[in-house]
């Protein structure tokens, strides 16, 4: 079995393992990196049982394989020196119920309870395969004082569904298996000492849980980063090509295509979701997607189910499709999901998606649409969610808006100063940077110039090429387009 040496013993989850085993049998299901297989090593260590640990993989599928390999591995449980396991003959495949009956029965009788059998990663059989019924008779063989445990991304097979509902076969899931809090502080204690209960409630929120997310999170650590604050490139590139390898290039492309488009939105419907990807079939896949633990969750249940896709998944989901989809296509994607968004009173949500694709003009009406001056007091009443709480703000949004050209990269408070960015326009090379200051209005902060930044002053030179950068207050955004010359004609 794996050797795990200094791994945090989770008590919580021992516990759960203790009330399965007196039952016989549990099913660990949970996604890639929720630390099922640490949890059931660190508990067989720590109730000091024997162990026969079989890892399944895909050849387990032809069971004449798995009971050959099966038959290897369990000298781990008896012993040198015993009678070898039988084969799966061909004659026996017509009777396989009674042939495995009496193969389990053979293993477990070369060694006296207590004992564990793992068969860690089901995930691996395809639901095809007669191992599901197989692993049926190895649960009803058990004898007492054993326990069986099945380590799998995905819930129990319908071949187990009777097991499960007379409790001979316990269930664990993702959600009991994600770190809590106190967990999370415990993992980061020992790696990163020191962090403040604000950095670790950050770092909480990035990882919802997820081991695997903690300890690529911790590991900018060692490269002297802020562990709770976005990934450097190098960690980053490591979580991507974790969740590259272990979830999305083991899709069909048709779910690869249908995860792309659907990162968009920050929560779900099936309908939103087959209105964004044009998947007719999207409530199966958003639905397979949470019961495989494909880090889609269950957020509200029911006829109208929402869905959401954990927060550094979605991250990799967007980053992937700015790489593999041309600008036009994400903005036609963005736009639709933007659309759903403002039909389900989002509003939030279908504004920055209307920034994100630069649409201005659908950005303009919506605040139009959901803030009316005369109306602010009746919408905070009523508890109605609008762009700014008052009057002021949404002034200062739309003029933001309506000299769009100047497409802001920061703005500061509430919205009143604005950081743009711009190239030099022609009809100012050769002219100061004291032509285009206002005083408490317009300030040039400073340059880009052949790659390189440079602070100002107010009789520097603007020359062709040249980036300037502009802290503006937004009430004076006419002036600036008079100023940069933009807009005319």
């Amino acid at each position: 079995r794996p050797s795990l040496p200094g791994i945090l013993p989770r008590k919580r989850l021992f516990d759960l393992l203790e009330e399965a085993r007196a039952g016989g049998a549990v099913w660990l299901a949970g996604p890639p990196g929720s630390g099922k297989t640490t949890l059931v090593a660190s508990y067989v260590d720590h109730a000091a049982i024997p162990c026969l640990w079989y890892q399944l993989d895909e050849g387990d599928a032809d069971v004449a394989t798995f009971f050959y390999y099966l038959g290897l591995a369990a000298v781990e449980l008896g012993g040198p020196g015993q009678t070898p396991l039988p084969l799966l003959a061909p004659e026996y495949h017509a009777g396989l119920t009674q042939f495995a009956r009496s193969y389990f029965q053979a293993l477990y009788a070369r060694r006296p309870p207590p004992f564990a059998v793992v068969f860690d990663g089901f995930n691996d059989v395809p639901a095809s395969s007669a191992l599901h019924e197989i692993m049926r008779e190895a649960v009803r063989e058990l004898p007492p004082g054993a326990f069986l445990v099945c380590i799998s991304r995905g819930d129990p097979p319908p071949a187990l569904a009777r097991l499960r509902a007379n409790r001979a076969l316990a269930l664990i899931g993702w959600d009991a298996l994600r770190l809590t809090r106190e967990e999370t502080r415990e993992i980061v204690a020992r790696r990163h000492p020191g962090l403040s209960d604000a950095e670790l409630e950050e770092l909480y929120a990035r990882t919802e849980g997820w081991a695997a997310g903690l300890v690529l999170m911790l590991e900018q650590s060692r490269r002297g980063g802020a562990v709770a604050a976005a990934p450097d490139l190098a960690t980053r590139q490591l979580l991507f090509d974790y969740l590259a390898g272990e979830i999305f290039q083991k899709s069909d492309p048709r779910t690869q295509a249908f995860l792309l488009r659907t990162a968009y939105p920050a929560q779900m419907t099936a309908a939103i979701a087959e209105a964004v990807s044009g998947e007719p079939d999207a409530g199966r896949i958003l639905s397979e997607l949470h019961r495989d633990n494909y880090f889609a969750t269950l957020r509200q249940a029911g006829s109208d189910a929402v869905y959401q896709y954990h927060p550094m998944f979605r991250e990799f989901l967007l980053a992937r499709a700015a790489e593999s989809m041309t600008k036009e296509q994400r903005r036609r994607v963005q736009r639709a999901c933007a659309e759903q968004m403002e039909g389900a009173g989002r509003i939030e949500d279908a504004f920055a998606l209307y920034a994100e694709s630069h649409e201005w003009q659908e950005m303009a009406r919506v605040v139009a649409r959901w803030f009316d001056p005369q109306r602010a007091e009746v919408y905070q009443r009523l508890g109605l969610v609008t762009i700014s709480s008052t009057t002021w703000g949404a002034e200062r949004i739309h003029e933001l808006l309506t000299h769009r050209e100047l497409d802001p990269r920061l703005t500061f408070g509430g919205g009143e100063v604005a950081l743009i960015s711009i190239e030099t326009p022609a009809h100012l090379v050769g002219r100061q940077v004291k032509n285009i200051t206002v005083p408490d209005e317009i300030n040039v902060v400073a340059i880009t110039r052949q790659d390189r930044a440079l602070i100002p002053t107010l009789g520097t030179e603007f020359r062709s090429g040249d980036v300037i950068h502009l802290v503006v207050l937004a009430s004076a955004m006419g002036r600036v387009e008079a100023l940069l010359g933009l807009g005319e004609g």
